[in-house]
């Protein structure tokens, strides 16, 4: 599901072809979505300090205003503070780079690119003594790395993120209790935490080190703090839901943080976002009438992915194709314009009108690119679509939307409808076991669900050639079922074979969570 503002999945470089392949190992697509959330969607607000510049009230209040997205405003506020000011410069960057990201406007990108090192040079004439020095460098330097991420620098990006972290871990040496140091690189240590196993010897060679447990303890650190609290378990909360488990106490804690911020349009796109991926349709739609999005705030066409996805749950195709038809007019960038493709159809389709909805399909080779997972599935279900000329059982992407959507009776319902004898491919046979399992498994029936994704695993096995992700999306989650019940060495087990699976879609955020849980468990 889409990540509120800065939603980028980006390409996995896992082959070691040649020294630069090195640095851009630093980047697969998990740990490039958690970059972006954490360093653009977090607002560092920093307590004032005995340096030669503070961060004055209203350059304060400037990065508030852009942490909540009212851009605009903490750039006239902004208008009234010293040029000279490093605090100025940094709120700057981190204004131009929202904006940049959002319009994923190449043009606006190129303009901007001289003023990284004019920034960076500005900062670091400031006195060296204070830890803002270092500490705004660095900041400069990852915000810069997310921007050379979305255009395509991969290499020049990962060098922003090693010298970002020597200087962040130089400054924790001379200043060991300075709490910014501790939020920043909590962020890097996940990061770094997230590089598959059989390539950390890429962090340790370029002397990185950290893991997801140490990352976590950081934050939570900072989490304690009045200045950092809310930024601290903002971050806890997204890696909560796209890295780790996403449990009904954290769903708590980030309404209570919306209802807190009722402005912060920010943290209304968090969460509703991690709504939708976790199958709280009906909590998404209520933040949706709670968000104070307006012309005060700057336009996010990702918000009209967030309408059309809940109409396409509810079953209102109308509404969602009109929604998705805006995010194509409004969005002239490249991500998610294949899946938005793929989604047209499927409306299109339930509405009866498969000319129309084919016509749809036939859009998505030539639109957008491949970047994103969800990217990445509308081409592989064209691609399977063009060879056989075939569309997919209706039936099945029923289920699964009443799953996604999180009505799990209505899923329930439709599965026990179907049976492994309704289908013809082995490839829905697995997906329907797949399905089924996670049904039952949402709905504590794990007798069941063990049953069915242990079947799903069959089947995809009899045909890896195929790279189906029904067998790796099984063995995570059967990981999932027995660390619950504190049978370690199953859950290893089956963690570790939803890492063997190579090549599917959904590769690098599944394995992503499976070295989680297995770094938890301290294998």
């Amino acid at each position: 599901m889409k990540i509120w503002l800065f939603y980028f999945h980006f390409r996995y470089f896992c082959s070691l072809k040649s020294n630069s392949s090195i640095l851009v190992l630093l980047f697969s697509d998990t740990t490039k979505i958690f970059l972006l959330r954490i360093f653009i969607g977090t607002l560092l607000i920093l307590p004032v300090s005995a340096w030669a510049y503070d961060f004055t009230p209203d350059l304060q209040k400037a990065y508030s205003e852009i942490f909540k997205l009212r851009i605009q405003a903490g750039k006239d506020l902004l208008a009234k503070e010293n040029p000279q000011n490093p605090f100025r410069v940094y709120v700057e960057n981190y204004a131009d780079m929202i904006e940049v990201l959002n319009s994923e406007d190449e043009t606006a990108y190129e303009k901007l690119v001289s003023k990284e090192d004019q920034r960076l040079e500005a900062i670091e004439q400031t006195d060296r003594k204070s830890p803002y020095n270092r500490f705004l460098r660095a900041e400069i330097k990852l915000h810069w790395a997310l921007l050379k991420i979305r255009f395509g620098h991969e290499i020049k990006a990962a060098w922003n993120v090693i010298q970002a972290y020597r200087l962040l871990e130089e400054n924790q040496k001379l200043f060991p209790h300075f709490l910014p140091n501790f939020k920043s690189m909590g962020c890097l240590h996940i990061l770094i935490g997230s590089i598959p196993e059989n390539q950390q010897w890429v962090s340790n060679f370029l002397g990185l080190k950290g893991n997801i447990q140490e990352g976590l303890k950081e934050l939570e650190i900072a989490s304690t703090d009045k200045v950092w609290g809310l930024e601290a378990n903002f971050c806890l909360l997204f890696i909560q839901a796209y890295i780790l488990q996403y449990t009904d106490k954290a769903n708590t804690q980030l309404l209570h943080a919306v209802e807190d911020h009722p402005d912060n349009l920010n943290l209304n796109f968090l969460a509703t976002a991690i709504s939708l991926k976790t199958g709280r349709t009906d909590q998404a739609i209520q933040l949706l009438k709670k968000s104070p999005y307006n012309n005060s705030y700057l336009y996010f066409p990702v918000f009209e992915l967030y309408k059309a996805e809940v109409n396409l749950y509810k079953s209102n195709y109308k509404q969602a194709t009109s929604a998705y038809l805006n995010y194509l007019k409004n969005f002239k960038g490249k991500t998610f314009v294949k899946d938005t493709y793929y989604k047209l159809f499927l409306c299109s389709w339930f509405e009866g009108d498969e000319k129309r909805g084919i016509s749809y399909i036939n859009k998505i080779p030539t639109a957008g690119s491949t970047i994103a997972e969800a990217d990445k599935a509308a081409q592989k279900f064209y691609e399977n679509y063009a060879r056989t000329n075939t569309l997919p059982n209706q039936a099945l992407i029923k289920m699964r939307l009443a799953f996604d959507a999180g009505y799990y009776n209505e899923a329930r319902e439709k599965a026990e409808s179907l049976s492994e004898n309704s289908f013809s491919t082995t490839k829905d046979k697995a997906e329907f076991n797949y399905r089924v399992a996670r049904i039952y498994h949402k709905m504590s029936d794990t007798a069941k669900a063990i049953q069915a994704y242990q079947k799903a695993i069959v089947l995809t096995d009899a045909h890896k050639d195929a790279q189906w992700h029904f067998g790796a999306s099984a063995a995570l989650q059967l990981g999932y079922i027995f660390q619950e019940q504190n049978q370690r060495l199953k859950a290893r087990t089956y963690f570790e074979k939803a890492i063997s699976y190579k090549k599917h879609e959904y590769k690098t955020s599944i394995d992503n969570k499976a070295r989680a849980a297995l770094t938890a468990m301290k294998f």
